[in-house]
């Protein structure tokens, strides 16, 4: 873990990076103290679907997934935070 540090990145998430090759790793929330992990660092994950995007506004017009999942825009998703903290 000493590879590992945190950077204080807004007002209800910090996250984590690699200080060698900085690679995101995580996002960990202030308010709850929960972690949200991108799923690509498991190698061995089964029957994982996918059911939410976040920042959907953001996407570009060409991005887009075979299923159907809710969808959080920026507000949205700031709103979402904003009220756990």
């Amino acid at each position: 873990m000493d590879k590992v540090k945190m950077y204080e990145s807004s007002s209800w998430a910090s996250r984590g990076f690699c200080i060698e090759c900085g690679t995101h790793l995580f996002y960990k929330f202030k308010a709850t103290g929960e972690y949200n992990m991108p799923v690509g660092m498991f190698s061995n994950l089964k029957g994982l679907e996918m059911d939410m995007q976040y920042f959907s506004d953001m996407r570009p017009n060409y991005y887009c997934f075979s299923n159907e999942t809710k969808e959080m825009t920026t507000a949205e998703i700031m709103a979402y935070f904003a009220a756990k903290i």
